[in-house]
This record gives C-alpha cells, structure tokens and sequence, in this order.
C-alpha cells in the first residue's frame, strides 16, 4: 500500500500537480478576476424628433457629455422629443444622469423650453472613449461554459494557455428599457464565444489584458 501511496504521489508531483498546469477552476478564477474587462459597451444615440430649423446650438444629444439638452416644447407650444426624453429618465433612474429643471430661452411665443440633464459621478464610470464618441456599458458577460484550454505553452519567457469559452450577456433593467426598441437589443440578447490568453503569475493564472492594464 505505502509503495501504491508514493507512487501516486510522485505522479502527482510531476503532472497535475505541478504549478505548470492549468486547471478548470483556474480558468474559472481568472475570468471572474477580470470582469471588469469584460463589460459590454455600444455606441448609442438619443431619439431626437424635433430640433431648432436653424442655429441649433440648444440640442446636445451625445451621452457621456457633462451636459445633455434637447426641446422640449416646439415654437408652437406643443410637446417634443418624448422618446428621448422617456430614455434619459431610464437613465436617471439609473443613477446615470440627473433631471435638471427645464430651461427656456426667449419670453412669451418666441420662448423656447428644453430639457436638461447632468452626468453624475456615478455616470461617468458607465462610459469608455471611443474614436468615434463615448460608448455606454450596459452589461457585462457572464460565463455559462469553458469550451476548452490549451495546455501551458511558454512563450516569449512567460507561460500562457488559450482559452474559449462562451458567455451570455446580463443588462440591468435600466439598459434593458433604453435600448429594447434598438436594433442592437436582439444581438445582445444572444450568446457569445470569445478567446482570451491567461498567464502564468506568481499569484496564479491572469488574463494577460490585465497584465498589460497594470504595466502600462
């Protein structure tokens, strides 16, 4: 039995117990480690129906500015801009932004009324640069299956393993109201598959974006 015993032992002292290798619940580790990697953020523009014929230097409608302002009456008193005005509440509801009192311009028929709203410091972090504007985080993945990992493999003197798995999307109900009649809502509704490369560290395996994140 002992012979058995240390036997077994030195099978796992070269195999899988060796801190070369990879494990499930490694990968499982690091992927929760870098969720905040792995949100999800979208280009999105407000519903704006109605603006000023000319000169329109009240509308802001960009999400992410400090400061987005849209009518809210048209010239001849009736409403404007529901829609948009229906998806920023979603936002304040959120925390995202908040409803600053209506603004007007100009007095009796020439008065022009608009919206106002402030980005939060909570709102801030909701939002990532992008070339082409800001882009709202309106969820992040949630890991549903490990599809595989590679054995540890060195390379360039650190030792990586690829991994894929697959990862469904979870919105919170304020990003589920504001984009439910965009066409992007389907697509984020479905399944994705990603690769990503994990690092060997002294402190376990890591998603090597973290790595570069720290570095630089």
């Amino acid at each position: 039995m002992k012979k058995l015993w240390l036997g077994g032992l030195a099978v796992c002292l070269l195999s899988a117990c060796s801190p070369s290798q990879i494990s499930k619940s490694d990968v499982q580790k690091a992927l929760d480690a870098s969720k905040t990697l792995n949100q999800i953020c979208v280009p999105f523009q407000l519903t704006i129906d109605t603006r000023l014929k000319e000169n329109d230097e009240i509308t802001q409608e960009l999400l992410g500015a400090r400061e987005v302002r849209f009518l809210k009456r048209r010239p001849d008193g009736k409403h404007a801009n529901h829609a948009a005005a229906e998806q920023m509440e979603a936002l304040v509801d959120a925390g995202i932004y908040s409803s600053a009192e209506s603004k007007r311009i100009g007095e009796g028929e020439e008065t022009i009324r608009y919206y106002s709203y402030q980005l939060t410091p909570k709102g801030e972090n909701y939002f990532v640069p992008s070339p082409h504007g800001a882009l709202l985080c309106v969820g992040q993945q949630k890991v549903t299956d490990i599809r595989y990992y590679t054995e540890p493999t060195p390379a360039n003197g650190i030792t990586v393993s690829q991994v894929a798995y697959q990862a469904d999307i979870q919105m919170p109900s304020w990003a589920k109201t504001l984009l439910r009649d965009t066409p992007m809502y389907e697509d984020l509704k479905q399944p994705l598959n990603e690769k990503i490369t994990l690092v060997k560290t002294n402190g376990g395996w890591r998603d090597i974006r973290q790595i570069r994140r720290d570095l630089y």
